[in-house]
C-alpha cells in the first residue's frame, strides 16, 4: 500500500496522474476519520445510551468506505491512464480510427464512473457527519464539522472531473443524462451540508 508521503510527492509532481479525482479521495478519507473519531468518543459515554447503535454503525461504515476510498484512489489514476493510453493508439486507417474511438468512449466513461463512485462515497461520509452533528459526543462536535467541509469539498471537487469528462462524450443523451444527476446530487449535498451546518451552529 503506497504511504501518504509517495502519494503526495506524485501528485505534486508533473506527471498528469494521480490529479484532482485521487486528491479529493484522500480528502474524503480524512472525512471519513474524523466520523470514526467523533462516533468512537460518543460510544459507552453518559449521556448519549440511546445512540449507541448509530454510533456503532458510524464507526464499521466509516471503516468500510475508507478502504473503498483508497481502492477509488487507484482507479482514478488507472482510468485516466486508460485515456491516456487511447489517446496514443494508431489512427493511419479508417479502421484504427473506429478503434482507437471505440476504446476512448469506453474509456472516458470509465473516468466518468469511477469518480462517481468517490463522490457517493464522499456524500454518505457527508450524510454520517450530519447524524454525528445530531446524535454525537457535543466535545467532539467541531471534527463533525470538519468532516462535513471536506467531505462536501471532495464530492466537489470529484465532479468537476466527471464534468469535464462529459466533454468527450458522444452520445448526447448520456451526456445531458449526467449533468442532470450532477446538478441533482450537488442540491442535495448542500441541502444535507446546510442543514447541519445550521444545526452545529446552534450547538457551538
Amino acid at each position: 500500500m503506497e504511504t501518504l508521503d509517495s502519494f503526495v510527492e506524485r501528485l505534486a509532481s508533473s506527471s498528469p496522474a494521480p490529479g484532482g479525482g485521487a486528491a479529493s479521495s484522500l480528502v474524503a478519507i480524512v472525512g471519513s476519520a474524523l466520523t470514526s473519531m467523533v462516533a468512537g468518543l460518543t460510544m459507552g459515554k453518559k449521556g448519549y445510551e440511546g445512540s449507541q447503535k448509530v454510533m456503532e454503525h458510524i464507526s464499521r461504515r466509516s471503516l468500510e468506505l475508507r478502504d473503498e476510498l483508497r481502492n477509488l484512489m487507484k482507479l482514478d489514476e488507472d482510468a485516466f491512464n486508460r485515456i491516456v493510453g487511447a489517446w496514443k493508439m494508431p489512427k493511419a486507417t479508417d479502421e484504427e480510427k473506429k478503434a482507437r474511438e471505440k476504446e476512448l468512449q469506453a474509456a472516458t466513461m470509465e473516468a466518468i464512473q469511477v469518480p462517481w463512485k468517490i463522490a457517493v462515497a464522499s456524500q454518505e461520509i457527508l450524510r454520517l457527519s450530519a447524524t454525528l452533528v445530531t446524535y454525537g459526543n457535543r466535545n467532539a462536535i467541531t471534527d463533525a464539522g470538519c468532516s462535513l467541509e471536506f467531505s462536501l469539498a471532495a464530492l466537489k471537487g470529484v465532479i468537476q472531473n466527471i464534468k469535464i469528462n462529459l466533454k468527450s462524450l458522444k452520445n448526447e443523451e448520456t451526456v445531458e443524462m449526467e449533468r442532470l444527476k450532477i446538478k441533482l446530487f450537488l442540491e442535495d449535498s448542500q441541502q444535507i451540508y446546510h442543514e447541519a451546518m445550521k444545526e452545529l451552529e446552534t450547538k457551538l
